[in-house]
């Protein structure tokens, strides 16, 4: 055979394409982090929705922790306050009748008072104990105008019933002082249920 030169394709034609290689799929640990992070906008939700929904849902527990809130079912006033000297303080006799609007009987727990004087000065106490305040009923009988049933702590006041009775305090004021207060506050404190308190 000779060798005879191959023919050469014309001048100016292009040459023959080359077959490509196949297109690169996306390898999933190589994904383009520009994608993810241009996609977050879309996906957070809008923040003025988001803030109403909270505001609501706020109200809605405020409204029914108010309407499931412990009421006291014991109710009371001050029917008699006396006082008496004694040596530069001064024993307050209170009477107090109590109600026990519950279904069950209550316990008394304690009781204390708060004495706010003509110019603004605070003083506490705690109620005497039932034989201390028979004592100082005998021992004042200034005090004897309020006296009822002791009112110790303890007591139990059945379902439905009602309660007077009476207790001792002493502030470390003159008499003079006290009968110009501002106030007299006493708190009722029973087992299970709030506290009340009864102010004069």
């Amino acid at each position: 055979m000779s060798d005879s030169p191959r023919p050469q394709p014309p001048s100016g034609t292009p040459p023959p394409a080359q077959p490509s290689p196949a297109s690169a799929q996306p390898d999933a640990g190589h994904v383009p982090m520009s994608e993810e992070l241009d996609r977050a906008k879309w996906t957070l939700p809008p923040m003025i929705p988001v803030l109403i929904a909270a505001v609501a849902i706020i109200v809605v527990l405020a409204i029914v922790m108010l309407g499931t809130r412990v009421k006291s079912d014991l109710t009371g006033s001050i029917s008699k306050v006396v006082s008496a000297d004694q040596q530069g303080s001064t024993l307050v006799a209170v009477q107090i009748k109590l109600d026990n609007k519950f279904e069950k009987q209550l316990f008394l727990k304690g009781m204390s008072s708060e004495l706010e004087t003509a110019d603004g000065r605070k003083y506490s106490d705690h109620a005497a104990g039932a034989a201390e305040a028979e004592r100082d009923v005998r021992a004042f009988p200034q005090l004897q105008e309020a006296k009822a049933d002791p009112l110790p702590e303890e007591l139990k006041i059945p379902a439905g019933a009602a309660y007077t009775g009476f207790t001792v305090f002493s502030f470390p004021v003159s008499q003079a002082e006290f009968a110009g207060r501002k106030s007299l506050t006493v708190r009722i404190e029973t087992y299970d249920h709030p506290a009340i308190e009864l102010k004069q």
